[in-house]
């Protein structure tokens, strides 16, 4: 399932800002990567660690400049100012953190404490990005005709066994005895069929699709079970706690909707679109 040129005009603002974050999360990643080595000491890592500390600065800006720039528009909703506010905390308790260690003669200890805030600064903002490229995707303008079996088989497409953030769901699902077209931005389509599946995934389970037409929309039932099965295996995101609200109030933005109670299935619902 190819991504036509009219689904990727996304808004610059956001693209900017989103390439920041992730090039100083993958800054965090190689200084956590660092502290973990035990062959690596104190002097290689007070090299590193200033360029980290000096990141942080902007990355806080650049997550304020996701709630400017969808300010006042469609995009503009609570989650999104809740999701810029999470960033810009955890980016303070790593500048304090980073701030310590400098100042620190990088003992057992200090390394330990900045080893431990790390850990807990990272999972919040793995999970943060995967709500901004959500954000990105939702700005884009344009929707093509896909095949609805596409949106769930091409989630596979992103999986990468050397992600640090990859996160695997068997799927299993019946393909309809006649195609089902829906009118989408199929990168947005694929993400917002990844939330669904992370919301119901429960470990070592696979996530059963029904796909339903109701009215003009195509129904995705999601629900987990305790059964192997052969399915399609795909990529989903990492959660935080913000992931549903924020994947909820964003999916209506493109014409979707999604149900994803905190207990039971998650229903997916995409607008149908035209098969020629």
């Amino acid at each position: 399932m190819p991504s036509p040129t009219s689904s990727r005009s996304v808004d610059p603002r956001l693209a900017s800002a989103s390439g920041l974050m992730r090039d100083t999360v993958g800054g965090i990643h190689n200084l956590s990567n660092l502290l973990g080595s035990m062959r690596v000491g104190p002097k290689a890592l007070s090299r590193v660690i200033p360029d980290v500390h000096a990141s942080c600065a902007p990355m806080a800006l650049a997550a304020g400049e996701l709630v400017r720039a969808t300010s006042g528009g469609p995009l503009a909703t609570s989650a999104v100012s809740e999701l810029g506010r999470i960033v810009a905390e955890r980016m303070g308790e790593l500048e304090t953190a980073l701030h310590r260690a400098e100042t620190s003669t990088m003992r057992a200890s200090d390394r330990l404490s900045l080893e431990t805030t790390l850990a807990r600064v990272i999972r919040d903002l793995d999970g943060a990005l995967e709500l901004v490229d959500l954000l990105v995707e939702a700005s884009a303008t344009g929707s093509v005709p896909v095949d609805v079996t596409d949106v769930i088989r091409e989630n596979s497409m992103r999986l990468d066994p050397n992600a640090s953030r990859a996160r695997r769901a068997n799927v299993v699902f019946v393909v309809p005895a006649e195609p089902i077209v829906v009118m989408v931005n199929p990168r947005l389509a694929m993400r917002l069929f990844g939330f669904a599946a992370a919301l119901v995934n429960g470990r070592d389970a696979s996530v059963g699709v029904e796909i339903a037409v109701v009215d003009d929309s195509c129904r995705l039932t999601l629900s987990s079970f305790e059964k192997k099965a052969k399915g399609t295996v795909i990529a989903t995101p990492l959660l935080i706690e913000l992931s549903a609200r924020y994947v909820v109030e964003l999916a209506k933005t493109s014409g979707a909707t999604l149900d994803a109670p905190s207990a039971g299935p998650a229903v997916l619902t995409l607008p149908i679109g035209a098969s020629d």
